[in-house]
């Protein structure tokens, strides 16, 4: 097994919205393949599918291991459950949905809510297209969008699911679901339905490289889509239970959880239950290997993952143990360990950086 070794780590306490750091390391230069000044990474606190939720986000600093906490709802009511959030980074802004049906913008510099405004009830997952001015929003049943400065509704449709992703210039937008039979194409801004893709129990939906890759949790088949032609590739690899239920997908020992990417590209990510973090080409889908993360004894469930501009590391949470850690994503060691810190869906949040007058 790889990364067996503990090391020493980062000690972070989390006071309310604050946060007080022991030992921190200092932000490193882009290009490094390391952490870069002003990236951070956030997501929802872990919350069940619906029901109440903690009504809280974490903003992690990777360089650092430095962990901030903000409100953006009343914990234990609906209106603090949340799943992913979406990212503006030309106004660093959090777009924090809700199962209320209520959608919190918080300013990513002072973690205060910037405007509070109505969507669709049951919606989770929020997603920004910068290009096309405006946030989507996915529940079960539907998928909804909102223009970004004045939150004015501009479409509703008949397409849920609980996995989102986006086309490179915002042109198209992807929906699938655990328990649906295909993955639908909508396109953006309009709204309307173009195609249908028959890619089953879509647990999470990303795009790299051109290609929309799904992770089913259940078979563990990583299937890579070529929009422009419609052509399927499909990739059976050993991250399964052969005893999964979704009733009790906490008892899984295996089983795709987030994908993610470095902006950079190249190579797709899969956190898995078994405590691997599998590496796939984004070019061919073809599989790269496995690099598995030893928090300690006992399981380590790997869920939500984000990888860092450097494409070196990445955050992942270890939802077996309640916590998160920043590792290598090159041999699965961990560099600093985040207690207390669980989210299903990261997000990388990096502002775009302001310019300067010559």
């Amino acid at each position: 097994m790889v990364g067996r070794r503990r090391q020493a780590l980062l000690a972070v306490l989390v006071v309310g919205g604050s946060c007080l750091v022991l030992g921190a390391a200092g932000a490193r230069a882009a290009g490094s393949g390391q952490p870069v000044k002003g990236e951070r990474v956030v997501g929802a606190e872990e919350a069940p599918p619906v029901g109440p939720g903690p009504g809280r986000v974490f903003i992690v600093d990777p360089a650092t291991g430095a962990v901030q906490v903000a409100r953006f709802g009343k914990p234990g009511t609906l209106s603090g459950n949340s799943f992913r959030i979406g990212y503006d980074r030309a106004r660093d802004a959090l777009y924090v949905p809700s199962e209320a049906g209520r959608m919190t913008v918080l300013n990513g510099a002072t973690l205060k809510p910037e405007a509070v405004f109505p969507i669709i009830g049951g919606a989770r997952l929020a997603l920004v297209v910068a290009r096309r001015h405006l946030v989507l929003v996915l529940s079960g049943q539907d998928l909804a969008a909102y223009d970004l400065a004045t939150h004015r509704p501009l479409f509703t449709l008949p397409v849920g699911g609980n996995a989102i992703a986006v086309s490179a210039r915002g042109s198209r937008v992807f929906v699938g679901g655990n328990m649906d039979r295909s993955v639908t194409e909508v396109s953006l801004p309009g709204g309307r339905r173009v195609a249908s893709y028959p890619i089953a129990r879509s647990g999470d939906l990303l795009m790299a490289d051109g290609h929309l890759f799904s992770a089913d949790i259940k078979s563990g088949v990583l299937s890579m889509l070529e929009p422009r032609t419609g052509k399927i590739v499909t990739v059976r690899t050993n991250e399964v239970d052969p005893h999964f239920s979704y009733k009790r997908i906490g008892a899984a020992v295996a089983g795709f959880m987030q994908l993610a990417a470095a902006r950079s590209g190249g190579i797709v990510y899969v956190a898995g239950f078994s405590g691997h973090i599998l590496k796939f080409s984004a070019a061919t889908g073809h599989s790269l290997g496995e690099v598995a993360v030893d928090a300690g004894p006992g399981a380590n469930k790997l869920s939500g993952l984000a990888v860092l501009a450097g494409g070196r590391e990445g955050v992942v949470t270890i939802e077996s143990r309640g916590e998160a850690a920043v590792v290598d994503l090159r041999n699965g060691k961990i560099l600093r360990l985040l207690k207390d810190v669980t989210s299903n869906r990261w997000v990388v949040a990096l502002p775009v950086a302001p310019r300067h007058a010559a």
